[in-house]
């Protein structure tokens, strides 16, 4: 198997083959009850939600079959820090185990830290534990809790150094962050991502 990481356009794959594989990836978390936004994205969503990213896929050369892809979007922080989102990782079922998300991880660390970038972000599901493990394998950490309206699901939120700071390396301090930001996030809302009782409560005290 001859394995290349390509941005799309530099690929001979098209949108609606990469929207294609995102379905097929994320038909094991529709069985799980996870309405993960991939599941029923339309080539133009994906189109607009990636646009200001670059869209990497893995294939394979001798059988022209895609394996796999993900998205790099580069951010600055309120620090003024450069940073890289990775999103929309997904990978064939006939692929996985393979090495591929790992690969593609790469590429997205050479492009972030080609850039200027510091580290990398992403999130995943808490259900999702297949994800979760992968995500702590390939060095990230998880430093929050979110959710989302386009979601049934709270989502870890993972952090990955390029460079070291001693408060990142830390992971006690990761892990504080967790957890205030874990209480704050289930405080507010519910895990669709919808307002809790408490918070709109509150908002209409202070809307009164």
């Amino acid at each position: 198997m001859d394995i290349i990481i390509n941005p799309i356009a530099e690929s001979p794959f098209s949108y609606d083959d990469v929207v294609n594989l995102l379905h097929e990836s994320f038909k094991e978390r529709q069985e799980q009850g996870l309405e993960f936004t991939c599941s029923t994205m339309t080539v133009e969503s994906f189109k607009n939600r990636t646009k200001q990213g670059t869209v990497l896929v893995a294939w394979d050369k001798d059988a022209n079959s895609l394996l796999g892809t993900v998205t790099i979007t580069l951010y600055t922080d309120s620090e003024g820090v450069i940073y890289g989102y990775h999103e929309n990782l997904a990978i064939s079922p006939c692929a996985k185990r393979l090495g591929i998300g790992a690969k593609l991880l790469e590429e997205c660390i050479i492009i972030t830290t080609n850039a200027g970038g510091q580290y990398i972000l992403s999130d995943t599901a808490v259900g999702a534990t297949s994800s979760v493990r992968w995500h702590k394998k390939n060095g990230f950490r998880i430093i929050g809790l979110v959710s989302y309206q386009s979601t049934n699901y709270y989502s870890y939120y993972f952090r990955k150094q390029l460079i070291h700071l001693s408060k990142w390396d830390n992971p006690f301090f990761c892990w504080l962050g967790y957890m205030k930001s874990s209480l704050n996030t289930r405080a507010r809302r519910k895990a669709n991502g919808k307002p809790t009782f408490i918070a709109s409560t509150i908002k209409k005290i202070i809307n009164r």
